[in-house]
């Protein structure tokens, strides 16, 4: 069944079962189902996503809902474009701990590809600069950095229909 259902967040956005969708920082997903599952008693929608890349886990994402961000996965020509783009994309890295953990917490939440590579950007040159020094990534940089990391990667494999574990 392909149920056109549209999210509260977005009256334009519309997924289908079987489609492929970035859930916040849950990643790649595809839509299994539009329905109300068993657990829910008011007969509310939701989707539920698989996780392409962690089959342990499945989600549950209520179509109407404003608090989840949920979108289609980029295009082959949108990869190329931000990959085209790197050089533009600045670096998103404030000196600041709390600024820091804000500003890259709300990017992971964001789904925005612009932000996390910004993010991740950042990261690895914190990491370069340090290393020049002869120091380590603090463990929270070095956490934010794999999240990041494997949330584009997955994303770009998904992309290109590679395996994970061949990009």
């Amino acid at each position: 069944p392909h149920r056109r259902i549209p999210t509260a967040k977005d009256g334009e956005q519309v997924f289908e079962i079987n489609d492929l969708v970035v859930y916040e920082n849950g990643g790649v997903c595809r839509v299994e189902e539009i329905a109300s599952p068993d657990f829910v008693k008011n007969n509310e929608l939701y989707y539920t996503l698989q996780p392409l890349f962690d089959k342990a886990g499945t989600i549950y994402v209520k179509v109407e809902n404003d608090r989840h961000v949920l979108r289609h996965i980029i295009s082959k020509d949108e990869a190329s474009g931000y990959l085209d783009g790197l050089e533009d994309i600045e670096p998103m890295y404030s000196k600041d701990d709390k600024t820091r953990d804000r500003e890259f917490k709300e990017a992971l939440k964001s789904c925005d590809l612009r932000r996390w590579i910004s993010m991740l950007k950042g990261i690895l040159a914190e990491r370069n600069r340090r290393l020049d020094q002869g120091k380590k990534l603090n463990i929270g940089d070095e956490r934010n950095m794999q999240k990041v990391g494997k949330l584009i990667i997955s994303e770009y494999a998904a992309v290109l229909d590679m395996k994970l574990e061949d990009s």
